[in-house]
């Protein structure tokens, strides 16, 4: 096999950070009461849900358009929301298989966004801390995705060629468009059946995790062709 490496997102790729988020949202609510809002909660969490990034200031933002502007009140969201940090985060079900997998074959490792001490904790919060010999967290290097440096550092680890490696991610730019401006084969995990809205298709499409590894065995013995960087394949 030409393709040496998989390098994988962590957040909505490996964990189901949307769920954890939208149960953390709905507990920052639990502590307003509704007659203190003008929307519905539910249209709230959905609006949270729909922010470019799933954090704090993000859920901040929609609170005080949804009319709790009251310090006090955001004070008390803020500490509900921010009581723990990972509450409700697993790994979707295919997750830990399907990288354990891989592993019989490529060398894997992890690239992820986000403040070491977060993201670090959350390796092992989710038991996963010692699963890839490659973890780089930007914060730790000082950039992040979708520059392409964080993936040329991940690849220096690795020992590894650019067009010897996939990177597996969920976000269109940040995981997909990035790693392809890096040289990498890009993979897009789409677990949520969106929509791809950008001019840059991208090289791979998958539903799941166990797409690729099925992909990654149908390389192996032969059966189908491995991408190039920028080639088109889509799936599901």
């Amino acid at each position: 096999m030409a393709i040496r490496l998989v390098l994988f997102d962590l957040d909505d790729t490996l964990c189901d950070h949307s769920a954890s988020f939208r149960l953390r949202v709905q507990r920052a609510l639990a502590v307003i009461p509704a007659d203190r809002l003008t929307l519905p909660p539910q249209t709230v969490v959905e609006a949270a849900l729909i922010q470019p990034s799933h954090t704090w200031e993000g859920l901040e933002h929609v609170l005080v358009q949804a009319g709790a502007t009251d310090p006090e009140l955001l004070e008390r969201a803020f500490a509900a929301y921010t009581s723990d940090r990972f509450f409700g985060l697993e790994l979707f079900p295919d997750s830990l298989s399907v990288v354990r997998g891989l592993q019989r074959r490529l060398l894997t490792g992890l690239v992820t966004n986000g403040p070491s001490v977060i993201q670090r904790a959350k390796l092992e919060r989710l038991g996963i801390e010692h699963l890839f010999p490659i973890v780089v967290v930007s914060e730790e290097i000082g950039v992040a995705k979708p520059d392409p440096a964080i993936f040329a550092h991940a690849l220096a680890l690795a020992g590894v060629r650019p067009e010897e490696a996939l990177y597996v991610g969920d976000h269109p730019l940040n995981d997909v468009i990035g790693a392809r401006r890096a040289g990498l084969v890009s993979v897009w995990c789409d677990r949520f059946g969106r929509q791809w809205t950008r001019e840059e298709r991208p090289p791979l499409v998958i539903r799941s995790l166990w797409e690729l590894y099925c992909i990654v065995e149908r390389w192996a013995s032969g059966d189908a062709s491995e991408p190039r960087p920028g080639g088109i394949l889509g799936l599901g």
